[in-house]
C-alpha cells in the first residue's frame, strides 16, 4: 500500500483539487432540492483530509504532523466538554470545519517535496467554478445568492461567501495565466465570462479582488516600464485600464451588485451616500453587513462566559441550542468560538508555514507577484468577509495556493497528474 501511496499521490492531490467544483455542485444540489444537511462534499472533504494525515503519520513519518495532530485531539476533547450544551454533533461539526485548514495545512507542508500542485491545476478549477455558474445564468435556473430581498444568482452552489472566497483569491491566477499568451480572443472571452459571473453572483469580494489585483497589475507594470524606461507602455497601460473601468462602471449600474448596494441603502434610508461617513451604525451596516454589532455581542457572551470557555471557546450553539450568530470575521471568530488556547493551535502551524514560505527570498517576477497577491487577498478577507480559511472548500484553494508559492521554481508539469517520481526518473 506504502509504494502505491506514494506513486500515486501528487495524482490524487490534483485530481481532488480539480473535483472541488463538482463537489460544491452536489451539495448546492443537496441542500437545495433534497433538504440534506450532512453533505456528501463535506463527507469526501473529511475523509481527504483522514487519507492525508494518515500519508503523513504512517507512510512519511513526519513528526511535526504526528504532534500537532496529537495536540488538536486532547483539545478537542476538553472543547467538547467545557461547552456542555445538548448539540454534541453540530459541535463537533463546527469544530471539525473550522480546523480542516490548519490540519490539512501542516500535512501538506510536511509532504511539500512530495508533492507538486500545478498552477493550471488552479486554473481550470477556477474555471468550472465560473462555467457551472454561468450555464444556470444562460438558462435562469440557478439557486439565488440571498434568500431575501436582494439579488444574485449563484448557479446551482450553496454558499454565496465561500463560492464568492474561491473566485477572489483565485483571481490573480487569471492575470499570472494570460500574462504571457498571445491568444486575445480566448482571452477576452473567459475575462467576459469572469466579468459576467461576478457581476451577477450580487456579492462585493469578488469586485474588491479583482480592483485589488489590477491596481497591484499596474503597479507593476509601472515598475518595470521605468527600470526599462518604456514609458510609452505606462501611457497605453494607463488607457486601457481607465477604458476598461469606464466600462465597468457604466456596465455595474445594469447588475445584481449594483442592485443589491442600492437595496442596502434603500432599506438603510440613505438619501447621500456621504451620510454613511459620518454614522457609525450606518458604516457597519453598509460596509461590514453588521459585523461589528455581532462582534459585540460575542464578545459579551465570551466575556460573561467561565474561565474554562475562555480557554476553550464558546463554541457554536448558545444554551438553549440555537445556533449562534457568527461574526464572519475568521479571526474573530476562531477566538471567540475555540478560546485563546484554540486560536494559538489554529494559527500556529498557519504562521509557521506562512513564515517558513515568505522567508526564502526570491527574485520577484509577475508571477510571483501574483501569487503573493493571492495569498495577500486570504489574509485581508479573512478578516474583512469571512469564510476563507473556516470553510473546508475555500481552505483547500488557500493551501493549494500556499503550495504553489512554496514549490515556485521548481519545473512544473501539466497538472501535474502523475508521480514526481516518475517524472524525476525521465529528467535523470
Amino acid at each position: 500500500m506504502s509504494k502505491v501511496v506514494k506513486s500515486n499521490l501528487n495524482k490524487i492531490i490534483s485530481i481532488f483539487i480539480l473535483i472541488q467544483p463538482i463537489l460544491d455542485l452536489i451539495t448546492g444540489i443537496c441542500l437545495h432540492v433534497f433538504n440534506f444537511n450532512l453533505t456528501l462534499g463535506i463527507i469526501i472533504r473529511m475523509l481527504f483530509l483522514c487519507f492525508i494525515a494518515f500519508c503523513t503519520v504512517f507512510i512519511y513519518k513526519k513528526k511535526i504532523s504526528l504532534i500537532y495532530y496529537l495536540v488538536f485531539f486532547i483539545y478537542s476533547i476538553f472543547y467538547i466538554i467545557t461547552l456542555g450544551n445538548n448539540n454534541l454533533f453540530g459541535e463537533v461539526q463546527g469544530l471539525l470545519r473550522v480546523f480542516y485548514f490548519p490540519l490539512l495545512l501542516i500535512s501538506f507542508y510536511e509532504l511539500k517535496d512530495e508533492i507538486r500542485i500545478s498552477k493550471k491545476t488552479l486554473f481550470y478549477t477556477l474555471s468550472l467554478y465560473l462555467i457551472f455558474i454561468f450555464i444556470p445564468i444562460v438558462l435562469n435556473s440557478g439557486f439565488k445568492s440571498y434568500q431575501i430581498t436582494k439579488s444574485g444568482t449563484l448557479g446551482y452552489f450553496n454558499s454565496a461567501n465561500e463560492i464568492s472566497g474561491i473566485i477572489s483569491v483565485l483571481t490573480p491566477i487569471i492575470f499570472l495565466t494570460f500574462s504571457n499568451k498571445n491568444n486575445y480572443i480566448p482571452k477576452l472571452l473567459y475575462i467576459l465570462l469572469y466579468l459576467v459571473v461576478i457581476l451577477t453572483i450580487g456579492t462585493k469580494t469578488p469586485l474588491l479582488s479583482l480592483l485589488i489585483t489590477i491596481g497591484m497589475t499596474f503597479i507593476w507594470i509601472i515598475i518595470v516600464s521605468f527600470r526599462k524606461k518604456k514609458y510609452k507602455t505606462i501611457i497605453s497601460s494607463f488607457l486601457i485600464i481607465l477604458v476598461g473601468m469606464s466600462t465597468l462602471i457604466l456596465t455595474i449600474p445594469q447588475t445584481n451588485f449594483y442592485k443589491n448596494i442600492k437595496v442596502h441603502l434603500d432599506y438603510l434610508k440613505v438619501k447621500d451616500v456621504t451620510d454613511i461617513i459620518d454614522n457609525g451604525n450606518l458604516i457597519d451596516h453598509f460596509i461590514f453587513s453588521q459585523r461589528v454589532t455581532f462582534f459585540t455581542d460575542r464578545k459579551y457572551l465570551y466575556d460573561n462566559s467561565p474561565l474554562t470557555n475562555k480557554l476553550f471557546g464558546i463554541g457554536y450553539y448558545e444554551q438553549e441550542n440555537k445556533q449562534a450568530k457568527l461574526i464572519e470575521m475568521d479571526y474573530l471568530d476562531i477566538y471567540f468560538n475555540h478560546g485563546i488556547l484554540g486560536f494559538i493551535i489554529f494559527f500556529s502551524s498557519y504562521i509557521y508555514v506562512l513564515v517558513k514560505t515568505t522567508s526564502k527570498k526570491k527574485k520577484i517576477n509577475f508571477d510571483l507577484l501574483m501569487l503573493n497577491t493571492s495569498i495577500l487577498l486570504v489574509l485581508f478577507l479573512s478578516l474583512f468577509t469571512g469564510h476563507i480559511i473556516t470553510a473546508p472548500s475555500v481552505s483547500l484553494i488557500v493551501i493549494s495556493l500556499i503550495m504553489v508559492l512554496i514549490n515556485y521554481g521548481k519545473k512544473e508539469y501539466i497538472l501535474n497528474l502523475y508521480s514526481l517520481k516518475n517524472k524525476r526518473r525521465r529528467e535523470v
